[in-house]
């Protein structure tokens, strides 16, 4: 090793996962001390998410809900198999065995002492995974390198078992100021507040915006492009004729709610189910004689650049969710909340990858993350 430069070394790091890196800070203090640095972590993040390495560092978080909350009291199966089930979630890697449909099955986090059971998974973004407890309790977590913080409480703290109104959260990063933030937007019939917190500075602020229009049928915000969506059913115009779905945005950056342009056919009929393909906000409509519809906004912000990917005839599943392209270019999807499957796109099909939930009164949430190094110390 010694007739490497220091720039050929970096490169070899840089290629390297998270889990041999923390292994490697141990080899010299100048390992060490490149390991930790936050830009050897921007750019092992920036490596971890290009085209060439997107699949092979994407994980799966699967946690199994009962009502809102994760629980911990069982465990879901892989093709017959019990998997390793630990403090409500199990981590595995985003692989699928393309001939048979089968997952590859491998608690990634098994060793983690974070609890999720009793909480709910806000959202996930550069690795970092952001959940709530109630109202008031938030975390941030970073799976790959066991890190976790405590976030204190918002500044509007809302006592009770139950929340009376609305309650949108959201997680995502601002890149224009290198800083992670957190949505928590609240409205009733008598007040509204949205606050945002800060990694950066540890605190929240309360930006005095109402959410503009109507209330979202989904009360997480989904990430794309520095900013939170949240879809909304049906708003009448100025006229009070002619309702439509809408999506309302939250841009991190300038801290503001703003409409991103739904075309003419999602306008109308049921009020498609917002979410993330291929890195691009997408849809999922559905349809009761007209079955699913999968759509995908291949240039943001842009009305005409919405496209139909893939329409499922009407059939006996009355809910499918999308959440990402598998690298053979199917569609990953969530059957009824219960099981995931792969819509092979070359049959037209769904093919389920036989990962159920063993209980019929518990159901499945799905988030992918990217293996990272992205530390929460380095934004105290």
């Amino acid at each position: 090793m010694a007739c490497l430069t220091q720039e050929i070394i970096e490169e070899i790091l840089l290629r390297l996962p998270v889990k041999s890196l923390i292994r490697f800070k141990s080899v010299c203090k100048q390992w060490f001390s490149l390991i930790i640095d936050p830009k050897f972590a921007k750019l092992h993040l920036n490596q971890a998410i290009n085209k060439e390495n997107y699949f092979k560092n994407k994980k799966l978080l699967v946690s199994i809900y009962r009502g809102n909350r994760a629980v911990d009291a069982v465990s879901p199966s892989v093709h017959g198999q019990v998997v390793s089930y630990y403090n409500g979630m199990v981590c595995m890697d985003y692989e699928f065995n393309t001939s048979t449909y089968t997952m590859v099955s491998r608690n990634v986090v098994a060793d983690s002492h974070f609890r999720l059971f009793g909480r709910k998974v806000v959202g996930s973004c550069n690795g970092l995974i952001c959940v709530v407890h109630g109202f008031n309790t938030f975390y941030l977590w970073n799976p790959s390198t066991r890190e976790e913080k405590t976030l204190p409480h918002p500044i509007v703290v809302h006592r009770g078992r139950v929340f009376h109104g609305h309650l949108l959260q959201g997680f995502g990063y601002d890149s224009s100021t290198d800083d992670y933030k957190v949505i928590r937007c609240s409205y009733g019939p008598s007040k509204h507040t949205t606050e945002v917190f800060s990694l950066k500075t540890n605190s929240w602020r309360n930006i005095h915006q109402e959410f503009p229009i109507g209330y979202p049928s989904q009360s997480l915000g989904v990430f794309v492009n520095t900013a939170l969506h949240w879809d909304v059913d049906k708003i009448y115009d100025r006229d009070r004729v002619n309702p439509s779905n809408r999506v309302v945005s939250f841009d991190l950056t300038e801290e503001k709610y703003m409409e991103v342009p739904l075309s003419d056919e999602l306008r109308t009929g049921s009020c498609p189910t917002l979410g993330v393909l291929g890195g691009d906000l997408s849809t999922i409509k559905r349809d009761f004689d007209d079955g699913h519809q999968v759509w995908r906004m291949k240039e943001y912000g842009i009305k005409d650049s919405w496209t139909k990917l893939i329409k499922i005839p009407p059939s006996r599943i009355p809910s499918l969710f999308p959440f990402e392209y598998t690298k053979d270019g199917d569609i990953a999807v969530l059957l009824n909340t219960k099981e995931l499957a792969i819509y092979n796109s070359s049959r037209g099909a769904v093919e389920n990858v036989n990962l159920v939930v063993p209980q019929s009164n518990y159901w499945y949430r799905v988030d992918l993350y990217e293996e990272t190094l992205i530390s929460l110390n380095n934004y105290s």
